[in-house]
């Protein structure tokens, strides 16, 4: 669907994430020979892993993880290092009219009760990952934009219960950062800033003290069933189990399994960071807080300083994901620092990199089991916002394998996957989607 090095694990990401996180997890072997298991899990990112270490050591259960790069290779070592609410594609209103009250309330007590379970992870295991903050910042980039906030404050209020704090614009400028363009903003009470490798790989090295085994460089490249049993082939051996997680998200193929093709779109997200920056380049901007921001354009870019001062910014990618590309939407973020903070303008960009995340038909996310192939289980798509859902759903999920009830999941992520209408042309519905951002913005 998108260039071949879009999935080549022999390409350096290029991250400040990989550069700042450390040596690899050790321990973490390709896999050599034929073994068995209890459960083989496909993909050790956030979901992948959760779920190895649930099952490990709340289930003690002989888990096999089979990574086709190393730990966090994907998604979970490249993002914006936001961990915050989302999952879904669609907003608690659009929920609530498709499922009804109580279970767009469900879903909005899920997304809480995800971002408390990292923070569990890290407090009790002692994860060094850079966390920051206590809350996102959202800042308007128009005068328009603020009833959009009012409006989302409302909702918030209304389905959640809980109070989001409405900024003016000076307000906003005093607690945020000062910039042009600015024209009020809205604390959102949950959620904080993370180092994403730090903690995808803090993750992998628990679930290995837990007792699981985590592969990298193994590749799922068959797959094939004995009696009953499944047996997932790599290069260079095989796991033979009989349940299986597919834990794969935007970088799920096709042919990995017939339930799952032409169910998910991967999108492209491109972030970059700059060097360190100095205190009177941070005073130029009057830049006051820990939090993870993000603005209102229908194109949004999502922010973090880094507790190292670093800005690190990311927005859209592109729909081919070639180095041309690339460079393209790089030079598409450099314009958006020079926009937001113009002071900055000349700061170096050290750090360029993007990876996918993962869209479906419905917009919404998806755990459970394929309906004509039971003991093959699957949690994906989190639209963009998957470091807390994809833990709290790595452990959903893993209650599910081994029949231990440990969460209500919300009806809304219990739905079977769509194909989409034309699988070939599902790119397009990335088009339709943010075409219809646009207009609004435009309109707005």
């Amino acid at each position: 669907m998108y260039h071949r090095i879009m999935y080549d694990r022999q390409v350096p990401v290029g991250s400040y994430w990989e550069a700042s996180a450390g040596g690899p997890v050790a321990g973490c072997d390709s896999l050599e020979g034929d073994v068995t298991a209890d459960v083989a899990i496909i993909g050790a990112g956030y979901t992948g892993l959760s779920a190895a270490y649930h099952l490990a050591s709340v289930d003690q259960l002989d888990v096999r993880v089979l990574e086709a790069g190393a730990p966090g290779w994907g998604a979970s070592g490249r993002n914006g290092g936001h961990c915050c609410f989302g999952g879904a594609g669609l907003e608690p209103h659009e929920i609530k009219k498709r499922f009804g009250e109580q279970v767009a309330k469900a879903n909005i007590a899920t997304q809480r009760e995800s971002i408390e379970l990292v923070d569990e992870l890290a407090t009790t295991h002692g994860f060094e990952i850079d966390k920051h903050g206590s809350g996102e910042l959202c800042f308007a980039h128009k005068p328009a934009a603020m009833t959009h906030l009012r409006d989302e404050a409302a909702m918030w209020k209304a389905l959640g219960g809980f109070d989001c704090e409405l900024m003016s614009a000076q307000a906003f400028k005093e607690r945020g950062f000062d910039g042009p363009n600015i024209h009020g903003g809205m604390l959102f009470p949950f959620g904080f800033g993370l180092h994403p490798m730090k903690y995808a790989r803090s993750l992998a090295g628990l679930a290995l003290s837990a007792g699981a085994v985590v592969h990298s460089q193994s590749e799922v490249k068959s797959w094939s069933r004995e009696q009953g049993v499944h047996r997932l082939h790599t290069d260079r051996g095989s796991v033979r189990a009989r349940k299986v997680l597919i834990a794969t998200n935007g970088f799920t193929l096709d042919d990995l399994h017939p339930a799952l093709s032409g169910t998910l779109l991967p999108g492209i997200s491109q972030v970059v960071a700059t060097r360190e920056l100095t205190e009177d380049e941070l005073a130029a901007h009057n830049w006051q807080t820990e939090h993870p921001l993000y603005d209102t354009r229908a194109l949004f870019s999502y922010l973090q300083l880094t507790p190292h001062r670093r800005l690190v910014l990311g927005g859209g990618g592109g729909m081919s994901g070639s180095p041309r590309s690339s460079r393209f939407w790089e030079r598409v973020l450099r314009r958006r620092i020079a926009t937001v903070f113009p002071e900055w303008n000349n700061v170096e960009v050290t750090h360029s990199w993007r990876g996918f995340f993962c869209l479906t038909r419905d917009r919404l996310t998806h755990i459970g089991e394929i309906d004509n192939d039971p003991g093959v289980f699957y949690s994906l798509a989190y639209h963009g916002n998957g470091v807390a859902m994809a833990t709290w759903s790595g452990r959903a999920v893993a209650g599910m394998i081994s029949g231990r009830s440990n969460a209500r999941i919300p009806d809304s992520m219990r739905q079977p996957l769509q194909r989409f209408a034309v699988p070939a042309l599902r790119k397009s519905d990335v088009y339709w989607r943010y075409g219809k951002r646009l207009v609004a913005d435009f309109f707005q």
